[in-house]
Order: C-alpha cells, then structure tokens, then sequence
C-alpha cells in the first residue's frame, strides 16, 4: 500500500500472547482498555482472559465472516460491529453488540484542486463475472469510465477527479468507499444497501445518488448533465459525513460506550440528527427563487371604482408612489376603471378581471404576481408617504420572525369577534406584537407566505375577516404579526362600502350586513375546527393578556401601583385573566395593603402622600 510500517509500542506477531505480553511491561503500564479491530486475517491474540481491563473489538465484515465473527466475539466484553444488519445474531449469542458504521478521515480523504476530467471514478476490486463487473461494462458502454486499484491519498485524488463515484455493496453492506467518496465533495453513485441504514444516514437526491441496476446509466447520464444539482448535493453530502461520520467521531462513540457509560452507541436516526447541525434544509432558497424582480418591493392594489367616499382613490396613490421605488401591481375588479387606467406610466403589471372577484382573491392573484422579497399591500385610498413604507420595510425584515406589519391593528376576541384593543395612528410608540394587522395597509415578507403556504382565505369572498384569518394563519406557521408606529399615512374606513348599498361579487349581490354574517360564521367554523383537530387550544387565545401584564409589569416597576391595578381590573373585566395577571394583581393588592398600614402608623392620607 506504499506506507511504511511505523514504529510500535509493543512489536506482536500475529498471534500475540497477553500474558507475555503483559509479564514484560509494569503494572503502571497495563492497558485501561484493550481494542481488537478486525484488519488482515490470521492476526488473533491468545489469553486475552489475563487482560484486566475491559475488552472489545470492532468487527466490519460480518456480512462476509459472521460465523468466524459469532465464535470470536465470546473473548469481549463489548462487540461493535460496521453492519447493523447482525446485530440480531450477536444477542443471540449473548454478545452485548452495539453498531458503529465504518467512516472517514478527511485528513486522507479530503478534496484536492484537481480538474473534474473523470465521468464516472472507480477505486476497488473487480472480479470478471460479478455484479459489480456487470455493472461498470453497462456504464462504459455509455459513459466514460476510469477503473485503477490504488490506496489513500492516490485514491483520494482519483475521487477528487471524477465527477460522479461509483460504488456497489457486498451482501449490503455499508462500505467504506461510501464515506470516503463523500468526503472527497464528489458525488457519490450507489446502490441501496438494505438494512444497513444507508437509507436513514443519507437521502437519494439529497446527499448522494441511489440507482436501480436497471436504471444506472440513465441516473449517472441525469447527473452529468446537471452539473449545480449534481455539486450541490456532492456538497452536503460531504458536509454531512464530516459533521457525523469520522473516525473521530466514532472513537468517541466507542470509548463514551465501552469506558463512559453511556448504554449504546448512536442509532441511524441520531447519527442523521447529528449530521444535520448546521446544514441548511434542503429546500433552503426554494422560496427565494421566486423573486425574480430587480425591485425589492412590490405594491399590491386591489381596485374596485374611483372610491367615492373618499378624498383618495387609486389615482392620487399612484401619484403617491411616484418616485418610490417598487412593482406597482394593480388588480381591477372590475373593466370600467381598467380601461381608464391600465397605461398609467407608474403601474407596472396589471390583471383585469370582468367581475368583483372580492379582496382576498384580488390580494392573492397580486401575491402571485409579485416577484420581491416584500410585498405592500394598499386599499386604492389609501394615501401614504414615504416614510411610512420605509418604517414598515425596515421593521419588518427587523422585528423577530416578522411575517407582517401595518400601522394599524389589534388583540381580538376571537370568541365574541371583536377587538380587546386597537392600535389607532398615533396612539402607540414602539412596534408591538398583535393578533392582527389591519387590512388597508400592511407589509408581508413574500418568502414566509410562500415557504408556509399562507394565502388570504378566498372563502371570504368579496371582503371582512380577511385580516383575523391572516393573523391566525401567521401565529399556527410560528411566526408574528406587529404593529408599527408611523404618521405618513391618511385613510378612512369603508370608502367604497359606504358608498354601495349592495355589493355585487361573481353573479351575487349582498348588502355589507349580510356579508358580515355569513363570513363571520365561517371564520369561527374554520378556526374551531382547526384548533379541535390539531388539539391546540392556545390558537385563539388572544395575546392581549400578556400585553396587559407586561404594561402592569413596566407600571409597577416605575412604583405607578394604582395604575398598574386600575389596568389589570378593566382588562379583567374583558378578557379571561391569566397566572401573570393574577400574580400581578396579587402583587399590587398586597403593596397597596402595605403603603395603606404605612400611612395610618403615619397619620397621614392617601391623598397627602401624593399631592
């Protein structure tokens, strides 16, 4: 193998006999723990009995030897083994068998700068008639392929020079070659060695290549002609094995188990687990790739008519937006203002629909044609100022796992639909975490919606509860809605609806009160049945309570007691009060009694102390 031989503590023959052995070394020097690592055959030590320590051998290949393997696994205290498939058969010899799968030394097999000349890389035997001669002639026959029988850094240089390794399995067995070539960073080409827990470690399509013999020149023709799939998964691949699948990593696992006390090496589950640290999902960017725009915001108008009841309509928003950079995106719900307005210079893209199709759908069909990472939402009169879109913007790619801000929103009584508390223009100072945003303005970060598959619920058809049912969607995916504060913005409420007796949507016509009914009914349908089968009673529990007790907490802690009790009573008689604002109730009560008991022994009131 060109290596020479290092220089040993204690030159053996190949069969070492312990008790000599340890007659010529102190009794300081006896060994803490003894290793047998199955290697060349013939090399079996005698009287390992006289051993004191404990002792354990590591057996790789029990799917060739496993009769020799069962006979020789008596003299341990400890067996580990390279193919989890025996593990069975060892117990039922007695064994204490623990499983500990072959790896790499990215010291050897490491990745050198070499030009990827190789299509198809093999190092290791071949013998004429075996599936494995079998099945490089089918790949020769198609592709280039370069065979040579070589050791260490040589062959960790021919990996390094293929573009795609191929490896077969002996009997299923987990081999070597399947971590070496994985360390190298070159794609790996294999089969799938059943019962090995290959499959669990490593995924076809993820970490490396599995084919089906049938199917190995199609699989490694796909692979070449895809070069960024095929480095990228060459990539994890390798980063997966260098953070699980050393042989440092599994002298650890061996001397945690045999000295440690730790009762089994890692499963195939834990060992994947383990290997993941750090590397990102698979699908990570996926999302990304849908902003596609050289913009990094999109405005998303919906547009029923000229907004009668309002000083604002679509006209005097895009003059607003003039000089602000984005996407603007109108949807017509309707082809009267369309005809008007679709060669506006500052609408960039534009879908008209021949009916009101409502402003979930309306929302949703501008989502879809946003391509940038931040998508403004915008009643047509709305009227907004710069500043107000760069504090959203900014707040939301700030705040913690933000999925949308507004300047307007609330803590909702999900029970009753209605609020506990509004967040009016100008009555906050800092952002605040709310159940929900309004919905005339407010900004959402695309990637979150498309990685969650949160969309606006078209069941709300033509409009209300839109709002409520977002909030909720955002808070069951792990994410958050805020309030932000800003002044750079003028709307009021209902512009078009005030303005209509009857809102006509698809071939219907309902009145607003009617709408309200229906939707308000299906909100709560919705959101109880979701909440009764995910068994999550918390879903519509508001945040307000918490708010509260963080205000009472800010209170206290500034000694305002009597306001701090006056907020917890009035919030108490709205909401259901939880263990912080029980606690803090308590608190208050009892430091009240105190300044109470401190005055009398004073003599002086209440209001003394305080004018």
């Amino acid at each position: 193998m060109k290596l020479p031989l290092g220089e040993q503590d204690i030159s053996t023959g190949f069969t070492p006999d312990m008790a000599e052995i340890l007659g010529t070394i102190p009794s300081s020097e006896h060994p803490d723990l003894y290793l047998w690592i199955e290697s060349v055959g013939g090399h079996y030590p005698r009287n390992l009995d006289k051993l004191a320590c404990p002792k354990v051998c590591y057996l790789i290949d029990s799917h060739l030897n496993l009769e020799m393997h069962l006979k020789w696994a008596q003299q341990f205290d400890r067996v580990f083994i390279a193919q989890r498939e025996y593990l069975p058969a060892f117990r039922e010899k007695g064994c204490q068998v623990h499983w500990l799968p072959l790896a790499c030394d990215p010291g050897i097999h490491r990745s050198h700068p070499l030009n990827k000349s190789i299509e198809i890389g093999f190092v290791g035997g071949v013998f004429q008639g075996s599936r494995r001669a079998e099945l490089l002639k089918m790949l020769s026959e198609h592709l280039t392929v370069h065979y040579e029988r070589c050791f260490w850094e040589d062959m960790a240089r021919v990996f390094s020079a293929s573009k795609i390794v191929f490896n077969e399995a002996v009997r299923n067995d987990l081999n070597m070659r399947i971590f070496e070539v994985m360390s190298t960073g070159s794609l790996l080409l294999t089969d799938l060695a059943k019962n090995s827990g290959q499959d669990i470690l490593f995924r076809d399509g993820e970490d490396c290549a599995v084919y089906r013999d049938n199917e190995i020149v199609d699989v490694a023709r796909f692979y070449l002609e895809n070069q960024a799939l095929r480095e990228q998964i060459a990539a994890r691949g390798q980063r997966l094995v260098h953070n699980a699948h050393t042989y440092g990593h599994r002298v650890e696992d061996l001397l945690s188990v045999a000295l440690g006390g730790k009762p089994d090496t890692f499963s195939a589950e834990e060992l994947r687990e383990r290997s993941l640290v750090g590397v990102p999902p698979v699908d990570d960017g996926v999302h990304d790739s849908a902003c596609i725009s050289t913009a990094r915001r999109s405005f998303v108008i919906p547009v029923l008519d000229m907004s009668p009841a309002s000083e604002y309509n679509v006209t005097t928003l895009l003059h607003d937006l003039e000089g602000v950079e984005g996407d603007v995106i109108v949807v017509f719900n309707g082809q009267e203002v369309a005809e008007q307005l679709k060669g506006h210079p500052r609408i960039d893209r534009y879908a008209i629909m021949k009916q009101n199709i409502g402003v979930a759908r309306a929302w949703n069909l501008g989502l879809e044609m946003a391509a940038t990472p931040t998508v403004f939402i915008m009643n047509a009169d709305l009227h907004v100022e710069r500043a107000a879109i760069d504090s959203l913007e900014q707040a939301l790619h700030s705040l913690p796992d933000a999925a949308c801000v507004g300047p307007q929103g609330s803590f909702v009584n999900f029970t009753l639909t209605k609020d506990y508390l509004y967040f009016d223009k100008g009555t906050f100072d800092k952002p605040r975490q709310v159940d929900a945003v309004s919905g005339f303005f407010f900004a959402l970060k695309l990637e979150h919606f498309n990685a969650r598959l949160i969309r606006f619920e078209n069941g709300f058809t033509p409009c209300y509860f839109e709002e409520w049912d977002l909030g909720l969607q955002i808070k069951q995916a792990g994410l958050k809605s805020y309030v932000v504060p800003t002044t750079a913005y003028d709307h009021h409420w209902s512009g078009t609806i005030r303005a209509l007796r009857e809102i006509s949507f698809y071939e219907c016509s309902e009145t607003a009160g009617e709408i309200l009914l229906r939707n308000r009914a299906l909100f709560l349908n919705k959101w109880r049945g979701i909440a009764g089968r995910d068994n999550d009673r918390g879903l519509l529990e508001s945040g307000f309570p918490a708010y509260v007790a963080d205000r009472a907490q800010a209170l206290v802690a500034e000694g305002c007691l009597d306001d701090a009790g006056r907020l917890l009573s009035e919030a108490a008689q709205h909401c259901e009060e939880d263990a912080r604002m029980a606690a803090l109730r308590r608190f208050v009560d009892i430091q009240a009694c105190k300044s109470n008991n401190t005055l009398q022994g004073t003599g002086q009131s209440h209001d003394e102390v305080h004018a």
